[in-house]
């Protein structure tokens, strides 16, 4: 079984640039496909907490993502 979000063909790659810190207007999160955001925020800051989707990763720089998206205990496709 693959360790990372990333491998899963249900993730989408988002920006999710920090408001608050202009070196970091390149970040990214990872949402999941098949989960609901249920705290989604019309007026949050970050984009990952206005999305429709769940976040898995939030404000990553991008070249962590694979090293910081490990699956959640909440993954629908875990049996």
């Amino acid at each position: 079984m693959s360790k990372t979000c990333l491998d899963c063909p249900f993730h989408k790659v988002i920006a999710d640039p920090d408001p608050h810190d202009w070196f970091c207007d390149d970040d990214q999160a990872i949402i999941c496909l098949k989960t609901k955001n249920e705290e989604q925020d019309e007026n949050a800051s970050y984009v990952s907490n206005r999305s429709e989707f769940k976040s898995v990763t939030n404000s990553c720089r991008p070249y962590n993502l694979k090293k910081e998206t490990t699956i959640p205990e909440w993954c629908p496709l875990i049996t």
